[in-house]
């Protein structure tokens, strides 16, 4: 697999050419585990971990690399395990609000394209909680895509009176009615799932879950 099928663009190659140092590749982040990561490159994924000087120099919790991120890294054991030695600027973001009385951060996923907020139309639908999660995602500069799955449990006529209660609340984001009995919305989503997009990421709502994927 070629970087550029990772999201890889010119952009992002010429932010690593100011930080990178010979002996140095660019990798994506894709899984973390507290302190563990997991990096890919066109060879495949390995375990990382952050240099001693990264860990020196970061400034908050949002500045270590989360899932999606773009990073420096260089090899070790014949390309068994990586160092992250940089963290590359980010395009956009899925973050939120950590729990306690201070306002901090809680990064989710970096450099997405698009974030699918996923809706149950059986199951617990709420405009407000939806609204809330709208605004995170356009505060990370991510196109928001609706989906309103399970239609295949409701009929036509409560579907139609589902997308006007959502466009009474004054949303305008693209809705997709999503069914994995009946197919409904399965090659549309299909569509957007291609090589060279950035990662999609999902947010599910259901009651006061949160849920998140990358794709």
């Amino acid at each position: 697999m070629e970087l550029g099928e990772l999201g890889l663009d010119q952009w992002f190659k010429d932010k690593a050419s100011n930080l990178s140092v010979p002996g140095e590749s660019i990798a994506r982040v894709t899984a973390v585990d507290r302190d563990r990561y997991v990096v890919r490159n066109e060879y495949g994924e390995v375990s990382a971990e952050l240099t001693g000087k990264f860990l020196y120099e970061v400034g908050s919790p949002v500045d270590m690399p989360c899932v999606g991120d773009w990073v420096c890294v260089q090899y070790h054991d014949s390309g068994g395990r990586a160092s992250i030695r940089h963290l590359l600027l980010r395009k956009s973001f899925l973050r939120r609000k950590s729990a306690g009385r201070n306002i901090e951060y809680q990064m989710i996923a970096a450099n997405i394209d698009v974030a699918f907020i996923v809706q149950s139309c059986h199951f617990d639908f709420n405009v407000r909680r939806l609204e809330r999660y709208l605004v995170m995602v356009r505060e990370g500069h991510i196109e928001p895509l609706l989906l309103l799955t399970k239609t295949d449990l409701i009929s036509p006529d409560e579907l139609e009176q589902l997308v006007e209660k959502i466009r009474r609340a004054g949303i305008g984001t693209k809705i997709v009615p999503l069914s994995n009995v009946t197919g409904e919305g399965v090659d549309q989503i299909r569509d957007l799932m291609v090589p060279q997009k950035p990662i999609a990421c999902s947010v599910r709502l259901e009651s006061a879950r949160q849920h998140s994927s990358t794709i």
